[in-house]
């Protein structure tokens, strides 16, 4: 089945065989984009808007101007934006579900996995859409996304083998100094690459064991295991993922909600009460202006750096385990997008 065949109907009740070929090129087309994007901030971006659009409705600048000339490249030269909003956001979010559920080919971080993680923190804030269609398809992103981030984490953090040192050519027609040294450099880096990468995972594990096993949080001053539990999930969990270098991992999430019992639901305007003055301690260890930025994928620290309760969800409850592994995840977020240039 083609990506557009399953979800074209939301918007076309009785759609052609050609229309639904136009709007695979432009997925494609949407994809390639995505693809291409340089650094983390361009994934969170184009994940915070899609949410709001996906939540009331109306296709953000962000995506719209693209989504609408891939549709145009794609053949229907007479496609315009206006009153086509929701056709670009179910062609948007087909275009993330079909990145987000593909194999991963490439090494290290890529603008597909960053995409993913703020999806999924963005998507299982929201309430639900009424419209079962778009609701269905919002769903389908969502487990897609949280799937393929909780495996990016748990892989990510794998040693990599250390590989000998390679041949040693010294070519003629160079001068003997830097002969040798390009050739030191060429030999040695594959090795001296994974010995890097095995040194950083090292250290994220032994400094965040460390913060586990202090149970101290200086927000609280005090120990964790001392504090109320709604607001020892989210302190933990914020300052949990200040201690890494990778997305959060399950294990990370059972180390920051230990001792945390289910329990004592919360709207988010009451978790904001019961941080009380720990609130403004909080707020200056998170980089306030960009999570207000993209405040759909961030409405917990957002909420935490403004007292802001406006994003869509945050009427809901949420047990204080939820609470805290938001924050793990958020927080997670924000230190990936900045430790990669964000």
């Amino acid at each position: 089945m083609s990506a557009m065949a399953k979800y074209v109907r939301i918007f076309w009740p009785d759609p052609k065989d050609e229309d639904v070929s136009r709007r695979n090129t432009a997925v494609a087309a949407i994809q390639s984009w995505i693809t291409e994007f340089k650094d983390p901030q361009s994934a969170i971006q184009l994940a915070s808007a899609l949410a709001d659009g996906v939540a009331d409705g109306k296709a953000r600048d962000e995506f719209a101007s693209k989504v609408e000339q891939a549709i145009v490249n794609a053949g229907s030269a007479a496609f315009v934006r206006e009153g086509h909003d929701l056709e670009i956001i179910v062609v948007t979010l087909v275009s993330a579900l079909g990145l987000v559920q593909s194999e991963r080919d490439l090494p290290g971080w890529t603008p597909v996995d960053t995409l993913a993680a703020a999806l999924w923190s963005a998507l299982s804030f929201q309430p639900s859409v009424l419209e079962e269609p778009i609701e269905v398809l919002r769903q389908e992103v969502l487990v897609a996304s949280r799937t393929r981030t909780m495996l990016i984490a748990e892989r990510s953090r794998k040693r990599v083998p250390v590989p000998e040192i390679g041949p040693l050519t010294l070519p003629e027609a160079q001068p003997t100094g830097s002969r040798a040294s390009a050739v030191y450099r060429k030999a040695t880096e594959p090795l001296v690459k994974a010995l890097r990468e095995n040194a950083e995972l090292d250290r994220e594990e032994l400094e965040f064991l460390w913060w586990m096993m202090e149970d101290w949080s200086d927000v609280l001053d005090g120990r964790f295991s001392d504090a109320d539990p709604l607001v020892r999930a989210v302190v933990a969990g914020i300052d949990g993922a200040s201690k890494l270098r990778r997305l959060p991992a399950s294990g990370h999430r059972n180390v920051v909600l230990r001792g945390v019992q289910p329990g004592s639901p919360a709207t988010l305007t009451a978790l904001l009460t019961a941080l009380g003055n720990h609130r403004e301690t909080l707020a200056t260890s998170v980089d306030a202006d960009y999570v207000r930025k993209f405040a759909a994928v961030f409405p917990l620290l957002g909420a935490i750096t403004s007292g802001d309760v406006s994003t869509a969800g945050v009427e809901t409850a949420r047990d204080a385990r939820d609470w805290g592994a938001r924050a793990l995840l958020e927080g997670g977020i924000l230190q990936v997008a900045k430790l990669r240039g964000a």
